[in-house]
């Protein structure tokens, strides 16, 4: 062996042994996300309709819809609060759906008027649907379940508290209230003082004052925050003379 080769297998014996090509980082496999419902509530009269769903994952979506048109809010509620919310739904599933008075069994339903349906899933596998409208007397389980999803929807209205504090002890029968969500106007035809609550007609829009189209019933301590004060809202506008009339 020569003394260039003794060298150069000298060297190659020191140099460091090379180091291997580090493979990629794969990338994170996303989660899967499969959020199932809890309940829902939704309402529809005519071209509009309001839906509001909630699901296990915590997600709180509500739709408006009118002629096709679509507005999505979301919110996030701990599941702390979907727990809740879930066990009062779960309640209501001891009332069978044809223990609720359904509209369109009834012969002097309104064809017109609001529909309203509460959706509640079912533990293994899918939901028990009641269909009422606001003529209907719910079953004490499913009127909580309605309540409980009513006030998650309400978290979607962005109202003044100032303005949800007016006085109601002045109303009579008579009085009319001009509701905050679509400004339709209310005549309230009676005034229980035993249950402290109301009855409450709509004014038929564009109608003479004795025309109504639907009713509903509310406690006297929630009628400031669906009702505007009546000292702001001004007087229901005259009803249109027929020369005016279209």
């Amino acid at each position: 062996m020569t003394g260039g080769q003794f060298l150069l297998l000298a060297l190659l014996a020191a140099a460091p042994a090379p180091s291997p090509t580090p493979l990629p980082t794969p990338t994170p496999t996303p989660e899967k996300r499969d959020p199932r419902l809890v309940a829902a509530l939704e309402s529809r009269q005519g071209l509009g309709m309001d839906r509001l769903a909630l699901f296990d994952d915590g997600s709180l979506v509500h739709v408006r819809g009118f002629r096709g048109e679509r507005l999505v809010d979301r919110k996030a509620l701990a599941f702390e609060e979907v727990a809740i919310v879930r066990g009062v739904c779960l309640e209501a599933l001891a009332v069978r759906a044809k223990e609720v008075d359904d509209p369109s069994r009834s012969v002097l339903g309104d064809a017109g008027g609001r529909r309203i349906t509460l959706e509640i899933a079912v533990p293994g596998g899918g939901t028990r649907v009641y269909t009422y409208d606001d003529f209907a007397s719910l079953p004490l389980a499913v009127g909580r379940a309605r309540g409980a999803l009513e006030d998650l929807r309400s978290r979607f209205e962005k109202q003044d508290l100032a303005e949800t504090k007016w006085d109601t002890g002045g109303l009579k029968p008579g009085a009319l209230l001009r509701r905050r969500s679509d400004g339709a106007w209310y005549r309230i035809v009676h005034d229980d003082a035993l249950d402290h609550d109301f009855e409450l007609e709509e004014v038929a829009a564009g109608g003479p004052l004795g025309s109504s189209k639907i009713r509903m019933f509310a406690y006297r301590a929630d009628l400031p925050r669906l009702f505007e004060d009546p000292s702001v809202a001004g007087q229901r506008p005259p009803d249109p003379t027929p020369a005016t009339r279209r």
